[in-house]
Order: structure tokens, then C-alpha cells, then sequence
């Protein structure tokens, strides 16, 4: 796995170690959302790390106990992405709305042109990797459990999908794999087809900035 963002330490806000257990969780739900483009283990162990050294405030330990045990829903949101345009971002924020996280993870399809175009900038403070593996083996390499999100136009796309799951449950039996239709505005909207209206400079509608 190959994360296309490199990160500093986390700096974490202030705790008052007067606050009740619930103001702290409400503190702990902002920051999980501030940092998500750190990987969710790196940011347990900073978090964790930070929350040490308040110990001897009972709500505080408290916390750092949730911290420990918490296993958020996650989705990893899969795709060559060659570009991500809108109708991606469509079915990532319809994600957005099912998961505590969500991680965009730019593939290469060996059927597909390579990669080249650069990653949105609204994106950007979202967890982004890079794999030129399985599906199945990027999904085993985060070492917590993750839900492949898929994203769908129509039925074409929906029998595509079917098969491959097909596939990828005989590699991994026990893998988690929902599939969201975008909304009726964006189901025109393909990779393919804005590398074709590029040639004609009439592409730039259907991308992020």
C-alpha cells in the first residue's frame, strides 16, 4: 500500500481534563474527522500516544480506553479513477454518509490507460492510495477491517460488478463489498469519456477542482 500523501505529527487540541466523558468524545469525533487523511492506525497511535500523558483525569482515561477498543466503520472507495471526476465525488459522499471514514484508492487497470492525471484538490483531505495489485490483497494490507465501496451508473455497470465479485469472493471469501448507483445527473459521466472530450479542450464541467 502506498499512500500519496506524506504526514507530519499530529497536532492535537487541547484537552480540559475537567470535561465530562461525553464533551471529550464529541472532541474525539472532531478531531477523527479533522485528520482523515491519516491512516487510521497511525492515527490511533498518535491519538493514544497524546492522551498518556492525562491519565490521572478519570474522564480522560476514559477516553483513551474508547480510543483503544474503537473500530470505526471504514470504507475504502476502489477505482481506477483515470480521472475522479463528479460522478465519483457523488457516490463518495453518499459513502461518506454510511462510513465513519472513507479512503479513495486510485488503481491501475492493466486494461486501462496509466494514471496521469493529478488527484482533485476537494479530495485532498481524504486518505488517497495507490495499488497496482488485487483489490483483494490492498484490502489485507490496511491490517483493519475495510468495506469496498463501488461505484455504479446503471445495470451494464451493475453486471460488471456482479461478476467481478464473483472473482474477488473466491479470493477473499470474507470481503465486504456494497455497491452505490450515483445520482441520475452523473450517470453519463465515464472516465473514457472525458479522456475523448479532452482532445477537444471540453472536458473541464465534469472535473473537480
Amino acid at each position: 500500500m502506498r499512500n500519496l500523501r506524506a504526514h507530519k505529527m499530529i497536532q492535537f487540541s487541547s484537552i480540559n481534563p475537567n470535561s465530562s466523558f461525553s464533551e471529550l468524545l464529541e472532541q474525539e469525533q472532531r478531531e477523527f474527522a479533522i485528520y482523515q487523511h491519516y491512516d487510521f492506525l497511525d492515527y490511533k497511535k498518535q491519538r493514544l500516544a497524546f492522551l498518556e500523558k492525562q491519565l490521572n483525569a478519570p474522564s480522560v482515561k476514559a477516553l483513551y480506553d474508547y480510543v483503544g477498543i474503537n473500530k470505526p466503520k471504514i470504507g475504502l472507495f476502489a477505482g481506477s479513477f483515470n480521472p475522479f471526476h463528479k460522478g465519483h465525488y457523488n457516490v463518495l459522499q453518499k459513502a461518506e454518509k454510511l462510513f465513519d471514514k472513507v479512503i479513495i484508492a486510485f488503481g491501475k487497470n492493466p486494461s486501462k490507460d496509466v494514471h496521469t492525471w493529478p488527484v482533485p484538490k476537494t479530495i485532498l483531505n481524504r486518505q488517497i492510495t495507490a495499488y497496482n495489485s488485487l483489490l483483494t490483497d490492498h484490502v489485507e494490507s490496511f491490517g483493519y477491517e475495510v468495506t469496498v465501496v463501488r461505484g455504479l451508473r446503471n445495470s451494464t455497470d451493475f453486471q460488471y460488478e456482479q461478476n467481478q465479485y464473483r472473482y474477488i469472493q473466491e479470493l477473499k471469501p470474507d470481503i465486504k463489498i456494497i455497491n452505490i448507483f450515483c445520482d441520475k445527473e452523473f450517470e453519463h459521466i465515464s472516465s473514457s469519456g472525458i479522456r475523448t472530450l479532452e482532445k477537444y479542450d471540453k472536458h473541464h464541467h465534469y472535473l473537480l477542482d
